[in-house]
């Protein structure tokens, strides 16, 4: 029996060889041959463009929609930005967003106290304000994955779903350690440390604290700058050592069941992120 790994693999040539002659020149018989010397599988080339071509490029396709979130001060204004400059994984540094997907934005004054700070309306996404914490909010709608394709739109009325979702994402930046910045601000999926990060040296561990609605949650799977290194405990807390300096990502994300006809699953996702001196 030929192995997962295997499997993968010759799946993985089949797509890389098709891409890379093109697929408007693809010859899918000759490449599936090339990938497959030894299959006793007869499929013919309608198969493959239709099913074997699509379902891989909508793989491909799904996994170019992780992108990591930071925010950039600038001046008096916090920007917002995505892509890949502070991970360990391929991808353009920086990839453009539609505004439209934040949804709102707190400030945790240096003083003390939490208020809502307003956003631009265009790309990047700017935030004007004194702020010792800024958690940003932001939801790109429900997705709807197909053998064809996936589309940013419920799945009613669509045939031959695959997958669908719900997709929300918060980003928070600590800037200056308060007594606010030690506890959860919004809704949803969070991260929280529980101790100053700025004090943070390489090598050092610090707990987080995830919670979902305010509450510790259980069983969530946390990574540090891309790569995952456990799961939150039954308080909620997990320990992540700082490998680097400079820009710090931890992140979490949890897909929980959505019933409200338009998804099957929410999907959340969430980043605490702090600087330190490289």
């Amino acid at each position: 029996m030929i192995s997962r790994w295997l499997i993968s693999m010759k799946f993985f040539c089949l797509f890389t060889t098709i891409t890379a002659n093109g697929i408007a020149h693809a010859r899918p018989q000759a490449y599936y041959q090339f990938c497959f010397p030894h299959t006793t599988v007869k499929l013919n080339p309608s198969f493959i463009m239709r099913y074997t071509i699509p379902l891989l490029l909508g793989l491909y396709a799904y996994q170019a929609l992780a992108h990591d979130l930071w925010l950039s001060k600038e001046g008096a204004n916090h920007v917002l930005y995505q892509g890949h400059a502070h991970s360990a994984h391929a991808g353009a540094a920086v990839v453009p967003y539609d505004a439209a997907k934040v949804k709102s934005a707190l400030c945790v004054r240096p003083a003390g106290g939490v208020k809502p700070i307003t956003a631009s309306k265009t790309y990047p996404v700017k935030f004007t304000g004194d702020c010792a914490t800024v958690l940003v909010t932001l939801s790109s709608g429900y997705w709807t994955k197909t053998a064809w394709e996936t589309k940013n739109t419920p799945k009613t009325g669509i045939s031959g779903v695959l997958k669908s979702w719900k997709s929300e994402e918060t980003i928070k930046r600590i800037d200056k350690w308060t007594n606010a910045s030690a506890k959860p601000l919004g809704k949803g999926l969070e991260i929280t440390p529980q101790s100053d990060p700025l004090k943070l040296r390489l090598n050092d561990k610090i707990t987080v604290l995830v919670t979902e609605n305010g509450k510790p949650k259980a069983g969530v799977p946390v990574a540090y700058q891309g790569d995952t290194r456990g799961s939150s405990g039954a308080d909620g807390t997990v320990s992540v050592r700082i490998r680097r300096g400079g820009v710090q990502l931890i992140a979490a994300s949890l897909e929980t069941p959505l019933n409200d006809g338009k998804a099957d699953s929410l999907i959340r996702a969430t980043a605490l992120q702090f600087d330190l001196h490289k």
